[in-house]
């Protein structure tokens, strides 16, 4: 509201300048000349300085911190400035002279009216300037004590209580609208955030859709070719068990390969859909470890590595189901791109939760590459003699990314080139089991 007083107050500082010169023309008569021209040089001087401190605040970006200086200036100013006026309407109440009492009753009402929209957005700086300006003229009338001036006082209270009330109606509406208007602003805000977020969801299916398609693709071509090579053998009339075999087992192979990419392609789409149910349940780290490690210790082995997995006393709030499907996406990355070495499986207790971790000795990630690895068919350099059907889609690490979003996970990488990579899951710890 700092920034409205001071926008606002060019209002009252211009009639400052004004009315000053026709008040001293009615005046002349009635006050000594030299202290008629002190108080217009009052009055230039304190509103040249108001001027100057106005322009000076919105010139320049005050910090928050300093904004409570600048409002309580800006109201000190006020109120001297108010006194000022109210000396003038004390000079037409000592004058004893009717016509120039009803013109300093008319000059302040002024005034003080004039000042309601200029000052209201700080409540405090009107009260003060209207006080300033009515309490000598109010005063010196109640001083006089005859009905004529005990009226004029009279109108001054009622004057002074009808412009503080519209003084705070004003500020309550000046409060509303800026209140709107941050409303309004921060709509606008959002709506452009959301706005771009469904463009960027928007381009990001059109990607996800043009890839799908393309590895959706290669599997119905190579299952359109082995079906040809079947015919044209029968064709012949000389096709060989053995042949029709080896034929049929690659079809298997290709209709597993498209069977995990529909698998992939659906769990996605169920989560960007929001249909993928989260049901949480307490869950055991070790006994899930050793389920993982009792299922992937054969692939390990055949392929000449060594998989351990650390035992824990950890258990979450989460639900087995995702999370035992984040644990088996990363299990599986690391070992189908680890050459040689090992792969280790652990958990750690982290401040407010645990820290699941799958490390690796593979040939690691390269830093641009490390955000683009979650996004959807986005495919590293399978280990040298990964069989093919482990190699991954590229939908691994997307579904990582989305189902622990789902869960309220966090997953971070770190990786050094030749050296390896660390996924990192992180997860609260479940609430202490209650004592019976």
């Amino acid at each position: 509201m700092a920034g409205l007083l001071y926008r606002q107050s060019y209002g009252v500082l211009f009639a400052n300048f004004v009315v000053v010169i026709p008040v001293a023309y009615v005046m002349r008569d009635s006050v000594t000349p030299w202290m008629l021209a002190a108080w217009a040089a009052a009055i230039y001087l304190l509103t040249a300085l108001r001027v100057g401190v106005s322009r000076a605040f919105l010139g320049r970006q005050v910090a928050t911190s300093a904004t409570g200086r600048w409002v309580l200036g800006f109201s000190a100013l006020s109120w001297l400035s108010g006194l000022l006026w109210g000396l003038a309407g004390l000079a037409a109440v000592v004058s004893h002279d009717d016509m120039m009492l009803a013109f300093g009753c008319v000059m302040l009402a002024g005034m003080c009216s004039g000042a309601v929209p200029s000052l209201s957005a700080y409540p405090p700086a009107y009260a003060g300037s209207a006080l300033g300006m009515l309490a000598p003229f109010t005063i010196a009338c109640l001083a006089e004590g005859d009905n004529l001036h005990l009226v004029y006082a009279a109108f001054a209270l009622c004057l002074l209580v009808v412009n503080m009330y519209f003084s705070a109606v004003t500020y309550r509406s000046l409060k509303t609208t800026v209140g709107l208007r941050y409303e309004n602003t921060n709509l606008i805000e959002n709506l452009q955030r959301e706005r771009d977020r469904a463009t960027a969801a928007d381009n990001a299916k059109t990607r996800f859709l043009a890839a799908a398609g393309h590895d959706l693709r290669q599997p119905v071509h190579a299952l359109g070719l082995f079906t040809d090579i079947l015919a044209d053998r029968a064709a012949q009339g000389h096709i060989l068990a053995q042949d029709a075999l080896l034929v049929a087992q690659r079809q298997q192979t290709v209709l597993e390969g498209l069977n995990r990419l529909l698998d992939g392609l659906l769990d996605v789409s169920r989560m960007d859909a929001h249909l993928t149910r989260v049901e949480p349940r307490r869950v055991s780290l070790d006994a899930m470890f050793d389920a993982l490690c009792e299922d992937y210790a054969p692939q390990a082995r055949a392929r000449g590595l060594q998989l351990t997995v650390v035992p824990t006393d950890i258990e979450l709030d989460t639900d087995p189901a995702l999370l035992r499907r984040i644990l088996d996406n990363l299990l599986g990355n690391a070992l189908s791109y680890t050459p040689t070495g090992r792969v280790l499986l652990c958990a750690r207790r982290r401040a407010g939760g645990a820290l699941i971790q799958v490390w690796d000795t593979g040939a690691g990630i390269a830093p641009e590459a490390q955000e683009a690895i979650f996004t959807e068919f986005t495919r590293g350099a399978a280990a040298p003699g990964s069989p093919t059907a482990q190699q991954g889609l590229g939908l691994g690490l997307a579904i990582v990314r989305r189902l622990a979003g789902l869960l309220g996970y966090k997953v971070a990488v770190r990786s050094v080139l030749g050296r390896g990579s660390v996924f990192s899951v992180q997860a609260p710890v479940a609430l202490p089991r209650a004592s019976g």
